[in-house]
């Protein structure tokens, strides 16, 4: 015989057998009537066996969840039909007298005898209206941590249901992390990145309240490589680009075809083997150059020749083993214009190349038209050559006195930069002291490069600021020198407004006498900017050939003098500095090209 106690205890274990998430979801009926309006059931005339006219029961939902379809009805012991064609609603032919009806649906609690306070009439339309409880979806966070963190692991995953299909989850992020929200219930999952063995898994999610975290940590499937070579060529690892002479990083263990690719050569192929956990350095076979011969002569001979920015020696020669396509040629004598040309050198061929150099002339005139306004200016020609910098009686700033040359030609300007030229390039005048043909002043090195730069895009020149030693060079008379103090003379006031003779103000160009080139006013009316960076080491240190300044810095060089110094500081050597933005009704410009 089953006691109580063993009764008890089947039930306690029945109920914690359930599985868990099996509750029913709930319908209830809303409304039931009879609508004395509706003769639906009468015009129907639909009759059962006994031959009463069915009533209709219309039933309708109040929400998208009720599936009229999934609804099974009894009304006890009066049979009933069901017509689901109607669309929106579902008739239930119901025979007479019933009282009571029990509904059921798949997935949710019955309603069971529910009273329908009335008895069902033949003929009659009765309506009912039901609503069903909406779907509760339940869902839980999870997360991904990937170990190593820069991985870039791609997560996918495939719920456990019929006919489900395998989808990305995402890509982890820097920190080696992925969050989603998913539905409950079980999951494979797989973890693929480059380089590292595939990890495979499952979970179970089953809990809202906790954030599902899977770690896993990735094994490596790579060797690291280093892949160099001896040229500037482009590595391509299975015709993937990885970098250019030289690359490192992780390679899946495997093999690898790697090409070496230049411009102009013929391209190296090499194959090699990556090992899981190797650490290997491959020195690659650069490509292979083609090239030809340039035979090149000039008019005059012994012209410098430059090929590309690279000097060659002189004309004439022949240059073998230049790599094929285009090169940019230029030669170049003292006392004679560049000249400039482009060849094409074939495979294996010869390409001849005779160039005539012209004189040079000793000076150029050149002419703005802005708006209507046309102005004129002269560059003198500065033929190559050398000189000794700086001063040994001066400053510190000038010292040491060293050899300097500068191995091409160069213009200058004639005379510092007028208020009429800068006026008519920039359309207004910065100036304190105002002159159409006094030198423009005011004017900082920021200003000067934004004046140039509008002037070379009205002139199609490369006008520039001149170097610190073009300067000097120019002022002390080039290779046409005497070996004065000032620019032009011993005497200061015979070739400069100076702080002697000026009145305190600027004078026009071109008032007192040039110096041995024909240049004026370099030993005053204004200071003049130069390009080059100031930096004391530098000049004690600079090079002896084309000194251009060091590449950095925080001041400017300026030179000369100017209406308000004495005669210590109108020298040819002074030299003095100022900010690029900084600006002096003592401070101008004078062109370079």
């Amino acid at each position: 015989m089953i006691n109580l106690r063993q009764i008890q205890l089947f039930l306690f274990m029945l109920l914690f057998a359930l599985p868990m998430g099996a509750q029913q979801r709930k319908f209830r009926i809303v409304e039931f009537y009879e609508d004395p309006t509706d003769i639906t059931a009468s015009e129907v005339g639909k009759r059962d066996a006994n031959g009463d006219v069915y009533a209709i029961v219309k039933v309708t939902a109040s929400g998208n969840e009720d599936k009229l379809a999934a609804y099974r009805f009894n009304f006890g012991l009066a049979n009933s039909l069901v017509d689901s064609s109607r669309g929106d609603e579902l008739w239930v032919y119901v025979q007479r007298n019933a009282k009571y009806v029990t509904i059921e649906r798949d997935g949710f609690a019955s309603v069971r005898k529910y009273d329908l306070n009335t008895t069902i009439m033949p003929g009659k339309t009765y309506v009912m209206i039901l609503s069903a409880e909406a779907q509760k979806v339940l869902k839980q966070m999870v997360q991904f941590v990937i170990t190593p963190a820069d991985a870039k692991a791609t997560v996918l995953i495939k719920k456990e249901i019929p006919g489900a299909s395998e989808e990305i989850l995402g890509i982890t992020d820097n920190a080696g992390m992925i969050s989603k929200l998913l539905d409950y219930g079980k999951y494979y999952y797989r973890v693929m990145a480059e380089n590292f063995h595939q990890s495979d898994g499952m979970m179970l999610l089953d809990n809202e309240n906790e954030t599902y975290v899977e770690k896993i940590s990735l094994r490596g499937n790579f060797g690291n490589v280093t892949l160099r070579t001896t040229q500037a060529a482009d590595i391509y690892v299975d015709g993937q680009k990885r970098g250019t002479q030289q690359w490192t990083g992780n390679l899946k263990a495997g093999n690898y075809t790697i090409e070496c690719r230049q411009a102009n050569h013929k391209s190296s192929t090499q194959y090699i083997t990556v090992n899981e956990g190797e650490t290997k350095t491959f020195d690659l076979t650069p490509p292979t150059p083609i090239t030809g011969k340039l035979s090149i002569s000039s008019m005059p001979l012994d012209a410098d020749i430059t090929i590309d920015g690279q000097s060659y020696g002189k004309t004439p020669k022949l240059i073998p083993n230049l790599l094929i396509g285009p090169h940019q040629i230029m030669l170049s004598k003292p006392g004679f214009a560049a000249e400039k040309s482009q060849v094409e050198i074939k495979e294996e061929q010869i390409t001849e190349l005779n160039l005539t150099l012209n004189d040079r002339p000793k000076e150029n005139i050149f002419t703005v038209t802005n708006k209507g306004k046309t102005v004129s200016f002269k560059m003198i020609r500065v033929e190559a050559g050398t000189f000794k910098m700086g001063s040994e009686t001066g400053s510190k700033d000038e010292k040491p006195v060293h050899s300097v040359t500068l191995t091409n030609d160069y213009y200058i300007g004639e005379t510092e930069v007028t208020q009429e030229l800068w006026e008519a390039v920039m359309g207004s005048n910065p100036s304190y002291f105002g002159g159409a043909q006094n030198p423009v002043e005011q004017v900082s090195w920021d200003d000067c490069v934004a004046f140039i730069n509008k002037l070379n895009s009205l002139t199609g020149q490369n006008f520039r600021l001149p170097t610190e030693a073009e300067w000097e060079y120019a002022a002390r008379g080039g290779n046409k020198s005497r070996n004065y103090t000032y620019s032009g003379s011993n005497n200061l006031v015979d070739v400069a407004w100076c702080k002697d003779n000026s009145n305190s103000k600027t004078h026009p160009v071109k008032t007192k006498a040039p110096n041995e080139l024909g240049i004026y006013d370099m030993s005053g009316n204004v200071l003049e900017w130069c390009e080059d960076w100031y930096d004391f080491s530098y000049y004690q240190n600079a090079p002896s050939t084309n000194p251009t300044g060091p590449a950095s810095g925080s001041y400017r060089v300026r030179r000369g003098g100017c209406w308000g110094y004495d005669v210590k500081s109108c020298r040819s050597a002074f030299r003095s500095t100022g900010t690029p933005s900084g600006t002096s009704f003592t401070l101008g410009l004078r062109l370079a090209l």
